[in-house]
């Protein structure tokens, strides 16, 4: 596909500094390694710049360096990361990007209640239940399956093998990546006289809001009453598992294998590094960041950083792994003049 250069520096002016060099066409972005002459790429340093490229997106610093060197257009912006994200979604339309079917597969199996919105796309052998909605230019790849009475918001993408269940509520511009599981069952069981466990029912749902991403193999469960909700914005990477009713805020970010159970509450704008735990119940408040496989035991009183189990505020986290290394090396001594005490003279 051709793209103008004119149109790139129109539809993003609120990032774009300048531009130097004459305008022209670019047909894809590249990385500056395997960039052509119809290529746009990323730049962050000067000495990376290709011999043949048509744009080169980079910082004003970089692009003083580079634009009396190159023929092409240099287009200076506050953050090149940020720059990448907005144009390589806009020009590089990955998500849609399988039309080898039709739009609506012939074995696809859609519900006669189900309404299909204009712009649609839903491939081999996926599900559509009953009383579902999905709004315009949702895409339902293979074999994912949406149970009755869920609401998909428009530009939603839905990938393969992912399973919505029923009454879940999926916001605008949502990715859920292959093999998630949105609305499944809870774990709640509770033991009998006999030593054995009785499933509680989870008769709620699960809300998505908008620009949520959700990665694969990733697990939110639908409330045992009520809902389990995740805020707009929320990016939840591979392998997180998100119990029943909990509620996360706006923008928060939970990277993989972040475990969430049932009833806590996570604020807006946090983060959370690898293998972090957050027990029932607790609360995380807004602008948290918790490191170092935190495990989260009690109710954390204000926002910063944290690590360690159970969750220490960083500085008393650093001090006490620094004054284990002491004591470690201090026992090392001991033994030694230990050792040298009970020679025989």
């Amino acid at each position: 596909m051709r793209f103008s250069t004119q149109e790139l520096v129109s539809e993003f002016q609120h990032i774009v500094l300048a531009s130097a060099g004459e305008h022209g066409y670019f047909e894809r972005t590249d990385s500056p390694d395997t960039a052509g002459p119809t290529s746009l790429i990323f730049l962050q340093k000067a000495e990376d710049l290709p011999d043949q490229v048509a744009v080169v997106v980079t910082s004003e610093r970089v692009a003083l360096q580079v634009a009396p060197v190159t023929r092409a257009l240099v287009v200076s912006v506050d953050d090149v990361r940020l720059a990448q994200a907005l144009m390589k979604r806009r020009f590089d339309p990955y998500l849609s990007a399988d039309t080898e079917w039709e739009a609506i597969h012939p074995s696809a199996v859609i519900h006669a209640s189900a309404k299909v919105a204009s712009g649609c796309r839903i491939g081999p052998n996926a599900v559509i239940g009953a009383d579902c909605e999905l709004d315009e230019n949702v895409i339902i790849r293979a074999n994912a399956v949406i149970e009755h009475d869920v609401r998909i918001g428009r530009d939603s993408v839905v990938h393969t093998g992912v399973n919505i269940g029923y009454k879940s509520q999926i916001g605008e511009r949502v990715n859920i990546q292959a093999g998630a599981i949105i609305g499944g069952e809870g774990y709640g069981f509770v033991p009998n006289k006999e030593g054995s466990y009785q499933p509680v029912p989870h008769t709620g749902y699960v809300r998505l809001h908008d620009d949520v991403h959700v990665g694969s193999n990733t697990c939110i469960d639908r409330g045992t009453y009520g809902v389990t909700e995740i805020g707009a914005g929320v990016k939840i990477d591979n392998l997180v598992h998100v119990a029943h009713n909990v509620q996360v805020g706006e923008n928060t970010l939970l990277t993989a294998q972040t475990g969430v159970a049932g009833s806590s509450r996570i604020g807006r704008h946090v983060i959370t590094s690898g293998q972090v735990g957050i027990l029932d119940h607790k609360t995380v408040p807004d602008h948290t960041i918790l490191l170092h496989r935190a495990g989260v035991t009690e109710d954390i009183p204000t926002g910063g950083k944290y690590a360690g189990t159970p969750a220490q505020p960083l500085k008393e986290y650093v001090r006490t792994i620094t004054l284990a290394k002491k004591v470690a090396k201090l026992e090392q001594k001991l033994r030694k003049l230990q050792a040298q005490l009970d020679a025989p003279d």
